[in-house]
């Protein structure tokens, strides 16, 4: 998906973003400084004599739907002169049919549409496939979505093409602007040959800019979800929530965004400072995960309503679903429910009430009398946007419905609201019944959804997630009892497995919800649990593998050499050692940066290695 950007200084032309594919003869410029903060990517560069910043804004809303629905990122664009002279600048940039599809294969076959158009306060592009796929994706990627790329208006001239890349990008090379018009003779072909949407900005001789170039860029499906949570129910196609203000008025939609860039900005740098101050009393290492973690799981999120027959929006029938970004394995797994209790302290942190929509889709789907399971769904199908109901997964059956029972009563404690709990109390009642009968001794028939590791009877770490979850603090001496090593060091990752260990991340759930189903008894074997974690990050030693001190933490159980960037980040919260605590987090930080593989950071990664499992690529 190609974006391209470049800045003509004084007739010389360099690249902040892109390739020099096919060559017009841009330079790049020389990048001095990067920074990332929860919802801004800010890269200062040199382009010959003047210094730029460009900053990818990805804004987070969470108390404003309306603007937290709307799919759209901004790119900005500021010089400053170094040697204090004023100098000729005018900057470009544009984006490609691309952004529609990753089914390269057929890219010569897939014919787009655009048109360009104006607003009252600039022009935007508006680019889509000729013959949209509803509800498919090929590699992850819609098949129905509309690519936007708008701008506004600038005292100092804004031009505008569509066409060939070279052709466009050839054009701002040599003269500094565009020629105001579309390919000729068409307004549809395949996504290659390229064409490009291309936007420049003329800025004359500065010094510095009072106020930034922007490009506003987004990707809209409407309808986003088909939603048919009971098998054989009427599928229901459900909107995003945006068009509760905007309808289906795209126009003021993206004038509205470009306008606002300003204000947007502001609200985005209060938000940032907000949450990387509080991290930070942490350490700076977790206010950078804390920054990277915010955008993935804000986009993660589609915020949806449902219409009536005439097309009218529902304001009031709100329902968040998630797709499943953070697999070791890309899925397209509809609301996963162990990646929703993954991203519950950053939900709770930003907006606990975003905790309930997206809990109700899968209550609906487990409170019909057609489904009477006693435990909970992993989640509501592997076909995103395809919400297909309630998949039945009876090896997960301690695992997710602790998940689920964790996730009522947190949203219910956090927001004061109570009504899904009283609203679904039959269905929640099953599942906790269902633990209290199965959870302290799980079978060998139950297991953890995390793939990576190693199942086998009698884990403890998720025996105490049921505990937890099923609020039955009456079994928590007895999981001691057999869950703590003979010598009573440290407590042991299979009952029984005096080798054994694991990250007891689930405990976190008792400590973030104060519940205190974990006894004082407990809360005392952590602070021996705490050294024991204290001796394997210094070791690196466990019971299968012998390495150095990994760089990349502690694996998520002694049978495996993977571990877990959330789990980890858990584990370090119920620590009783801040060194141990700062540790942890250090080594998923050590992940996080490191450059060795490509993607985005995964969730599970090889504690040696840092590549993920079974990508012998690295990844």
């Amino acid at each position: 998906m190609d974006l391209q950007g470049s800045v003509r200084v004084d007739g010389q032309t360099y690249l902040w973003t892109g390739m020099d594919t096919p060559a017009v003869g841009d330079h790049s410029a020389n990048t001095t400084h990067t920074r990332i903060t929860p919802t801004r990517s800010i890269f200062t560069m040199q382009a010959g004599p003047m210094n730029l910043t460009i900053t990818y804004l990805s804004p987070i809303e969470p108390s404003d739907w309306t603007l937290q629905s709307l799919p759209f990122s901004y790119v900005s664009f500021e010089a400053s002169t170094l040697d204090g002279q004023a100098h000729d600048v005018q900057v470009y940039s544009e984006l490609t049919a691309e952004w529609l599809s990753s089914d390269v294969p057929n890219w010569l076959n897939i014919p787009v549409q655009w048109s360009q158009r104006s607003t009252t306060d600039g022009i935007f592009f508006e680019i889509q496939f000729q013959s949209p796929q509803k509800f498919v994706e090929v590699d992850r990627l819609a098949q129905d979505g509309i690519a936007y790329f708008a701008a506004a208006a600038s005292p100092q001239g804004l031009t505008w093409q569509i066409d060939s890349d070279v052709n466009c990008r050839g054009q701002f090379h040599d003269h500094g602007k565009l020629l105001n018009t579309s390919v000729v003779g068409t307004s549809s072909r395949g996504i290659l040959p390229v064409n490009v949407f291309s936007i420049a900005h003329d800025l004359g001789e500065i010094q510095n800019m009072s106020s930034p170039v922007t490009w506003a860029l987004g990707h809209v499906r409407n309808p986003t979800i088909l939603y048919s949570p009971i098998p054989g129910s009427v599928a229901r196609e459900l909107s995003p929530y945006f068009i509760t203000h905007y309808g289906s008025n795209m126009a003021q939609a993206v004038n509205d965004i470009t306008e606002g860039f300003s204000a947007m900005l502001q609200r985005a740098i209060a938000f940032d400072e907000a949450i990387v101050g509080n991290a930070s009393k942490i350490s700076p290492e977790y206010a950078d995960l804390v920054s990277l973690a915010a955008r993935q799981t804000m986009a993660s999120l589609d915020i949806t309503v449902s219409t009536s027959n005439g097309g009218q929006p529902n304001s009031s029938d709100v329902r968040i679903f998630m797709k499943d970004n953070g697999a070791t394995t890309p899925t397209s797994r509809v609301n996963p429910v162990e990646r929703i209790y993954a991203a519950l302290p950053m939900m709770l942190y930003l907006n606990a009430s975003l905790v309930g929509p997206i809990l109700v889709p899968l209550l609906e789907a487990q409170d019909g009398s057609t489904i009477q399971q006693s435990y909970a769904a992993p989640d509501l199908g592997v076909a995103y946007p395809n919400a297909t109901g309630a998949r039945n997964d009876p090896n997960l059956g301690i695992e997710q419905s602790g998940n689920m029972l964790i996730l009522l009563y947190a949203h219910a404690r956090f927001t004061g609201d109570g009504s899904l709990i009283s609203q679904y109390y039959n269905l929640a009642k099953r599942w906790a019944d269902f633990l209290v009968n199965n959870t302290l001794i799980p079978g060998e028939n139950q297991v953890s959804a995390d793939s990576e590791i190693v199942n086998a009877a009698n884990m403890t770490n998720l025996a105490i997630k049921g505990i937890i979850g099923g609020y039955a603090a009456s079994l928590a001496a007895s999981w001691l009892s057999l869950a703590l090593s003979t010598n009573q060091s440290h407590l042991l990752g299979v009952y029984g497995d005096q080798g054994s260990w694991a990250l007891l991340y689930n405990l976190y759930a008792d400590r973030l919800l104060g519940t205190n189903v974990v006894s004082e008894a407990v809360c005392r074997v952590l602070r021996s649990q705490t050294s024991f974690y204290k001796s394997l990050l210094a070791s690196g030693i466990h019971s299968t593998i012998s390495y150095a001190a990994p760089a990349f933490g502690l694996p998520i159980t002694s049978s495996s050499g993977v571990t877990s960037a959330a789990w980890l980040l858990f584990t370090a919260a119920i620590v009783s050692d801040d060194d141990v605590r700062d540790s942890l987090i250090q080594s998923v930080w050590n992940r996080a940066s490191f450059n060795q593989t490509q993607g985005a950071l995964p969730d599970a990664y090889d504690v040696r290695t840092g590549i993920i499992p079974g990508d012998s690529a690295g990844g």
